[in-house]
């Protein structure tokens, strides 16, 4: 039999079968307890309940956390009071993801959209400045 491609690289099935073709007996997982499923029906009823817009506006801030994080500004010292080295290629990937929501969505993202458009502008304002300064610590 031929291998099959994976994220990880060529796999061969009937190496993790133990050769006969068969795969291992998995035990099934446990059913969810009552109290389990109980609790899963509340999120999904106050997730349900909650505006969209709340929800990626929430998150959009959570991106620019992301983005202020490793841009190193919003990150303490080291122990002996360093600060924080920015990778300015994950910086930029999130300001990135938080342009694309605030622009793609635009005016759909309601009252929060210029809450978003500041914040926005100054992830990308903060990383042309913490850009400047690597380039002229270096």
């Amino acid at each position: 039999m031929s291998g099959l491609w994976t994220p990880s690289g060529m796999h061969d099935p009937d190496d993790a079968n133990g050769g006969d073709g068969h795969a291992p007996a998995e035990e099934p997982p446990p059913e969810p307890t009552a109290e389990e499923i109980a609790a899963l029906r509340e999120l999904h009823a106050r997730l349900v309940a909650t505006p969209v817009v709340d929800v990626l506006a929430n998150h959009a801030l959570g991106i620019w956390q992301l983005a202020l994080v490793h841009l190193g500004v919003v990150t303490p010292p080291d122990e002996q009071g360093r600060p924080p080295t920015p990778d300015l290629a994950a910086a930029g990937l999130a300001v990135d993801a938080l342009a694309a929501l605030v622009e793609g969505l635009g005016s759909r993202l309601g009252e929060q959209e210029p809450v978003l458009r500041d914040a926005l502008a100054q992830a990308q304002m903060l990383y042309v400045q913490v850009a400047e300064q690597s380039r002229t610590d270096t």
